[in-house]
């Protein structure tokens, strides 16, 4: 990539004239009156929550269940402590504060960004004002108050409440070669080729086309068609180039386009349709409206491509660019003509880049930069899985192969074998097949079937490494099953995000030689998509391109009764788009005010332009509903409401005292039936939680199948964890405090709640 201007002549012209410009920002401010500021910082949270705490109202009385304190959670299992407030006729309806701790398994649903909580064992009770009989009877009340209700919590909620451990996070055996990185001046689109063009005969006419790209190439009387979407065509003599708009399309061309449900759809074009470059190597491009134009990001030591939709950066005291690809960073100087790009690991790059402003234009790539909130609240929420009951009696997979199966070793996993002449992610471990077919593990004697969904998984499969274009199966686990039911679930390792260096990246970069036999089966690529990250939807293909829509139909093209599928270009789970801010003529780096983006269920409106979204949860996809069934219910479940007169500002420490925050920011012991001033909270203190109370046995949640591999890095310190002294109280209070605070912005802020998206929005 070389800009065609001259940097340093711009960046000495910036500094003799002392015009460094102002970065554009948006400030996230709310003026409700349910708002208030936190005391000594200059952030408005909210005095009263939305959705803390429950109540829960039943004949005997009513239990106050405060936001859950996560302990660990792992799979689907969650530990946690909460707050309570008891009501009984026995108690004469005064209140009385005390804390439980419970186990239960999660339904998560990562669309909704909610999460579930079922089959709740209330594992130990605490009440330290009552006497040893109302413990008991305390307990009792709660335990059966807690069973019976339908308790839930917001995604984002329990991400903010859980710790990091990245010492047991996975990142090696990734690669992070660069791609090649292309510079475009014009409206330009990259057409990823894998190789030297394949082509194909469609049966019934007398069309080719290339299969081995994800682009709708057709070929009748040597001349090439390429399709934009809609009524947008190139043609070529060469599927390589160069290509040129055309409006003669061959009606047998034109008939193989057909519209998808979940083709996002655009307003009509502005501007002249984009060049087309051709790639059949790993390629990058990026855009720039006419030659790059630069502008400082404030206070810092850097500059920043404003005229492109991609993440380009200047470092002014090094004179170093860096780009970001697919979750990447490239630092990169030109040795006359040639460009030489090397890889800089998230967490070490420059400290400029973690100083960046979050509401600022370029505020989203803090998520990329190893270190920061939002790098972390990523990495965190790549350890959730997405989960489904699925019918034990689901027999409706097939598996197709490129003639008799071909089965090969998995590197550094000897005992397993893969099929190569099929587009089904396939496994031999002795005598036994397995297969990962969309987030669901299934199970057979034979190769080909008939196929059983499967109620285990051999653990030397969760060994397969990044080198393996199956890598991503290790990501789909077995937690849970029951005599019609098998409890699935995937966490977005399944879909091609990992982790490296404290944040989340696109893809392996491992290049997976396709199959190609009489059919052509691609292999999942990390490069040439312009991905991009959300905070509430992960990743989504781009496609570079630099004015108006330019819509590709990706997966499936037919023709009479000929479909063409290109199964595995973009993963397990299909693709889908991230959205991007249309901005007329050309890309202007901008923040988008999230007032004007609204998403819902269906469809994104930015500003006057819908454009459809993709289905992320791959278990709710039209084609694969079938196999889900509604987790089995018993009785009648309680509806606890939201007491939206009591703030959510009582917590637990770990040895079950109940504290309360004032609104000055003090913090409050409950003791003797009131809350009193703690004069211990800053000191060491002896655990309390090794005497004798109540306690219920958990060992129902605790002993059922647990998955073939542990990969949850989040956890903890749980309820068994014993130590003759406890550290502090406050530090402990204060931080779980403010990740509820934390927990609580980001739900707010969450499109599936209405509040738009990541502040600043992403230019795509």
């Amino acid at each position: 990539m070389r800009p065609k201007t001259t940097l340093c002549t711009l960046v000495l012209c910036l500094i003799l004239t002392g015009f460094l410009g102002t970065s554009e920002r948006s400030e996230f401010e709310r003026s409700s009156p349910a708002y208030a500021r936190a005391p000594g910082t200059g952030e408005r949270l909210p005095a009263l929550d939305e959705e803390w705490p429950k109540e829960i109202v039943g004949p005997q009385g009513s239990v106050l269940l405060y936001q859950p304190q996560v302990e660990r959670f792992d799979g689907n299992v969650l530990e946690a402590r909460a707050a309570v407030s008891v009501k009984t006729k026995a108690n004469e309806g005064a209140p009385v504060f005390g804390a439980i701790w419970i186990v239960a398994r999660v339904d998560t649903d990562r669309e909704a960004r909610m999460v579930y909580i079922r089959d709740i064992e209330v594992s130990e009770v605490r009440f330290a004002d009552a006497t040893e009989a109302q413990q008991e009877q305390f307990a009792t009340f709660l335990e059966d108050s807690i069973r019976g209700a339908d308790l839930s919590i917001s995604l984002d909620r329990l991400l903010a409440d859980l710790d990091l451990d990245e010492t047991a996070m996975e990142g090696a055996g990734l690669k992070h070669d660069p791609p090649h990185i292309m510079l475009s001046t014009e409206p330009a689109v990259l057409v990823l080729i894998d190789g030297e063009p394949i082509l194909q005969k469609i049966e019934g006419t007398d069309l080719q086309y290339v299969a081995n790209t994800p682009f709708l190439i057709a070929e009748r009387s040597k001349v090439f068609y390429l399709s934009g979407g809609g009524d947008l065509w190139y043609r070529s003599n060469d599927p390589l180039g160069p290509w040129v708009v055309t409006t003669q399309v061959p009606s047998e061309v034109a008939g193989l386009l057909q519209k998808e449900e979940d083709e996002p759809t655009d307003a009509s074009q502005d501007g002249p349709p984009p060049k087309i470059i051709i790639a059949t190597e790993p390629t990058e491009l990026v855009v720039s409206d006419g030659d790059p134009s630069w502008s400082p990001v404030e206070g810092m030591d850097l500059l920043y491509m404003d005229n492109t939709d991609s993440d380009v950066f200047l470092e002014l005291s090094t004179q170093m660019y860096y780009v970001q690809l697919s979750g990447r960073w490239y630092r990169g100087a030109s040795t006359g003509e040639v460009w030489q790009w090397e890889n800089v690991p998230n967490d070490e790059l420059p400290k400029a880049f973690s100083d960046i402003e979050e509401g600022s234009v370029n505020g989203h790539v803090l998520v990329h930069v190893g270190g920061t909130e939002q790098a972390r609240e990523a990495v965190l929420d790549n350890t959730i899985p997405q989960t489904t009951a699925i019918n034990r009696n689901d027999t409706s997979l097939e598996v197709t192969y490129d003639g008799t199966p071909q089965f090969v070793d998995v590197e550094e996993a000897t005992t397993v074998q893969y099929a190569q002449n099929t587009a089904s992610s396939v496994f031999k471990v002795g005598n036994h097949y397995y297969v990962c077919e969309q987030g669901v593990w299934y199970a057979s004697s034979s190769p080909t079937g008939p196929w059983i969904v499967a109620t285990s998984v051999p653990s030397v499969i969760y060994d397969i490494p990044p080198s393996n274009p199956h890598h991503n199966v290790t990501y789909v686990q077995v937690y849970d099953v029951t005599p019609t039911v098998v409890y699935v679930g995937y966490t977005p390792g399944y879909m091609g995000s990992y982790y490296y260096h404290g944040a989340v990246v696109y893809g392996t970069g491992w290049y997976y030689q396709p199959w190609y036999g009489s059919v052509y089966y691609p292999r999942p690529p990390t490069w040439g998509l312009h991905v991009g990250y959300n905070p509430w939807t992960g990743w989504g293909v781009g496609i570079s391109y630099s004015t108006g829509p330019f819509t590709f139909v990706f997966g499936t093209w037919g023709h009479g009764s000929h479909h063409h599928h290109h199964h595995g270009w973009f993963g397990a789970g299909g693709y889908h788009h991230y959205n991007r801010a249309y901005v007329g003529g050309g890309y202007r780096k901008t923040t988008i005010n999230i007032d004007n983006v609204n998403i819902n269920r269906g469809n994104v409106q930015i500003g006057d332009r819908t454009v459809n979204r993709n289905r992320n949860n791959i278990y709710q996809r039209s084609e694969n509903r079938t196999r889900n069934v509604e987790r089995p219910r018993t009785g009648q479940r309680t509806q606890p409401r939201v007491a939206t007169n009591r703030p959510n500002n009582v917590l637990t420490d770990r040895d079950g005292n109940v504290y309360r925050r004032n609104d000055d920011g003090k913090w409050q012991k409950r003791d003797g039936g009131a809350w009193k001033q703690d004069r211990t909270l800053d000191r060491p203190s002896a655990s309390t939680r090794d005497t004798a109370r109540p306690s219920r046995d958990a060992g129902a949640v605790r002993d059922r199948p647990s998955p073939s591999r542990d990969r949850s890095p989040v956890t903890r310190t749980t309820p068994q964890t014993r130590s003759s002294t406890r550290s502090a109280t406050r530090p402990q209070l204060e931080r779980d405090q403010r990740a509820r605070q934390r927990g609580a912005q980001r739900t707010r802020q969450s499109p599936q709640r209405g509040g738009g998206g990541a502040r600043g929005g992403r230019r795509r």
